[in-house]
């Protein structure tokens, strides 16, 4: 049964949707695209009818779900020239502007919601997998997750935020 956990999985799951969106359209602007998502019942509804990787079908989005997808959106677009110049830092054997599309965006969303957001990284980093297992390449996720321990190493107070290893 979907609770809590699987809002937000499904808040970053459109949340990732509407960025890629918004890379294939330049000149569309981040809150048109929120707002008709979330607002226009037709949209709403559409994305009410399809179903999650298990198969579960959610209800509207709304409420926290909606907030949450806005943040997620508005963080990264936001951010996206410092999330860009950060993350580039990372790939040593792999220019950043090589990477995917999904993969940057994943990867653009993750570093927004703990450095920005600051949702506790163990759970960001496993989300970002998630995503990458339905919208990134083959051999991707490890990748991401070279890149995201990278992040993390070099900004060790987000393991002191999350109360260090456990």
């Amino acid at each position: 049964m979907p609770g809590a956990d699987a809002g937000r999985r499904r808040a970053r799951r459109k949340a990732f949707e509407l960025l890629f969106e918004l890379s294939q359209h330049p000149g569309q602007d981040a809150a048109s695209v929120l707002e008709r998502t979330i607002s226009d019942p037709e949209v709403s509804d559409l994305y009410n009818e399809d179903p999650d990787e298990e198969g579960y079908v959610h209800g509207a989005i709304g409420g926290v779900t909606a907030q949450f997808i806005s943040e997620l959106v508005e963080t990264v677009k936001h951010n996206e020239t410092h999330i860009d110049a950060e993350l580039s830092r990372y790939p040593t054997d792999w220019s950043y502007d090589r990477i995917g599309l999904p993969e940057k965006i994943i990867l653009q969303l993750a570093y927004a919601e703990m450095m920005y957001i600051g949702t506790e990284y163990r759970i960001v980093i496993n989300e970002a997998l998630e995503l990458v297992k339905i919208y990134g390449e083959h051999e991707a996720s490890r990748f991401v997750n070279g890149i995201l321990g990278a992040v993390l190493r070099r900004h060790p107070e987000l393991e002191e935020l999350s109360g260090g290893d456990s």
